[in-house]
């Protein structure tokens, strides 16, 4: 027999975040709503105030509520997104565990497949947004930020239309991380992007050719990543962070 330890209760904070969790997930408790008071809590799970306090910081800490101040301040639902996800992938970047390298590595099978994808589902609506994402890449702005989420317009576009909400959760924080480095290291805008690049892979999404939408991805992606792998040292020297 394996050698076992002795089994213990669950701690009071895990089993009522758990259950909030739970009611939250199920749609009991919506996002945008607010949990029951500490009080009333407090009463519900017939437990101290020490062990709902608990409870809620761990439901904070993992996404799941917003804690507001003042008179209507309390706890209240948020919409689970993708943000949980690229505070993990910048964590693990910034401790020197993920490198650019590998980010466009997995760009490079990602996209290709996001993009063939949304050529497959593409219709007048997603065509009208895709044509409007486009175009406000061009407008001109002397802001860096701006520019640099201006250019990734298209992308989030296309992980729309695709359709496929975990390649989504996969590239997401990927492109997130992308525009941190950009924003960082200000290189030169000819540089990093190549705006024909993006209108042949818009074309060919419009005109519902997955193979060759697949294929401009594939090329944007690795001409990027190789300008993208020569900004890590900058960034990591201007972050004060270690070079691996």
């Amino acid at each position: 027999m394996p050698k076992f330890i002795s089994a213990k209760s669950v701690r009071v904070s895990d089993n009522i975040a758990g259950q909030l969790k739970n009611a939250i997930l199920s749609g009991s408790i919506k996002p945008g709503e607010k949990l029951p008071s500490e009080r009333e809590l407090t009463e519900t799970f017939q437990v101290s105030r020490v062990g709902v306090r608990e409870a809620i910081r761990t439901l904070e800490f993992t996404g799941f509520v917003n804690i507001k101040q003042g008179p209507l301040g309390g706890a209240y639902v948020q919409r689970l997104g993708y943000d949980r996800l690229t505070e993990s992938y910048n964590d693990l970047f910034l401790a020197g565990l993920l490198t650019v390298r590998e980010m466009v590595q997995a760009r490079i099978y990602l996209e290709p497949e996001v993009t063939r994808l949304a050529a497959e589902s593409i219709n007048d609506k997603w065509a009208t947004k895709l044509k409007i994402a486009l175009e406000s890449e061009k407008v001109p702005t002397g802001k860096h930020d701006e520019w640099v989420r201006r250019n990734t317009n298209t992308d989030y576009v296309l992980m729309e239309i695709c359709g496929n909400r975990f390649y989504q959760a996969m590239l997401e924080p990927l492109i997130r991380l992308t525009q941190e480095i950009v924003l960082v290291v200000k290189p030169k805008r000819t540089i990093i992007h190549d705006p024909r690049e993006h209108e042949s892979i818009v074309e060919a999404v419009l005109a519902g050719d997955g193979p060759a939408a697949a294929e401009a991805m594939r090329k944007h992606i690795k001409n990027v990543g190789n300008s993208l792998i020569g900004l890590e040292e900058t960034y990591r020297t201007r972050k004060g962070l270690n070079q691996i």
